[in-house]
């Protein structure tokens, strides 16, 4: 988020549409970003995902509680931090199931094709094999006007995830792998980040977390 909020001060990336096709109904990079957009239409994955997006975007109190963010977005102040989060609320448009049966999952007669999509910690779970991944960046890429950013995030070289007992699938990825289903989706990388897993649970086990900034140059 720290990375992504230093590429917004530039003041290079900006627009009127931004789409968030995140894991979960997690709101994180959308605060980080939102400023420099006009409106934001949510994607989720399964129905969970979001009925709770829906109950954040309404107020409701049975909804997760993302003010752990606050430090990064926020500098700790919590005024500033409801601010922010009435902002982001205010400038969502629209939140709708992801249709992953689609080839374009965006129905381009009501939205029109966005400035930025943003995707973190979501396509290794979604996609069952690397072609899978390959045809779920295209769709992204589909949602994009030429010279539309594309912010991707994720893990490298993960294991597994788990909840409780339960594992779950996740498809492993390498930077190579990333950055071929980048360009053959029509994009130009300006920037993939790394860090080291600083992860101490038996959670997730994984490498290195990734951010991948790219820009649309062409349709395929």
């Amino acid at each position: 988020m720290q990375t992504l909020q230093e590429l917004m001060f530039s003041g290079k990336i900006t627009g009127t549409t931004l789409i968030d096709f995140s894991t979960g109904p997690m709101i994180g990079p959308m605060l980080s970003i939102c400023d420099y957009f006009t409106e934001i239409i949510i994607l989720e994955a399964n129905d969970f995902s979001l009925t709770h997006a829906e109950k954040w975007w309404k107020g409701e109190e049975e909804t997760f509680d993302w003010s752990h963010l606050s430090d990064v977005c926020s500098e700790g102040d919590r005024k500033k931090w409801m601010k922010k989060e009435e902002t982001l609320r205010r400038k969502v448009k629209s939140i709708m199931k992801f249709d992953e049966s689609k080839e374009n999952p965006i129905d381009k007669s009501v939205f029109s094709k966005a400035n930025c999509v943003t995707s973190f910690y979501l396509l290794s779970h979604i996609s069952k094999d690397r072609e899978a991944y390959s045809k779920n960046i295209r769709k992204l890429a589909s949602m994009l006007d030429i010279g539309g950013h594309l912010f991707l995030g994720g893990t490298f070289n993960v294991k597994y995830f788990s909840i409780g007992e339960h594992q779950f699938h996740s498809l492993p990825v390498d930077e190579e792998f990333i950055r071929k289903v980048l360009a053959d989706g029509g994009f130009s990388i300006k920037l993939i980040e790394k860090q080291d897993s600083k992860v101490v649970n038996k959670a997730v086990k994984y490498e290195k977390v990734f951010l991948a900034y790219a820009v649309k140059v062409k349709e395929v």
